[in-house]
């Protein structure tokens, strides 16, 4: 999964994919911060992108395989770090 963000909107692609998680940004790095605090959906901070992870809950299916596949991810990310609980890490990749 990976979310994209622009100067004005952010949406998620390949949802179903929770093996695979960073951002992909179409705008400046300060623009993408504002939508992204303007929307309570995250922030950037020292070249990474934190995600509200009850946001991104949100944008999934809900049915039971993807909420398990996803609390996995969680828990993963939270195992390395990654995740405070709150909110989840992703590396930033240019746009091509």
């Amino acid at each position: 999964m990976y979310i994209e963000v622009t100067s004005d909107s952010v949406a998620t692609r390949h949802l179903l994919d929770l093996k695979t998680f960073h951002v992909h940004m179409s705008s400046d790095r300060e623009k993408a911060h504002e939508t992204l605090v303007s929307a309570n959906i995250g922030y950037i901070d020292n070249g990474a992108v934190f995600i509200r992870s009850a946001w991104l809950r949100n944008q999934g299916p809900h049915t039971r395989e993807w909420l398990e596949n996803f609390g996995a991810m969680l828990s993963y990310a939270e195992d390395r770090g990654w995740y405070d609980g709150e909110f989840i890490e992703a590396h930033i990749e240019p746009n091509e």
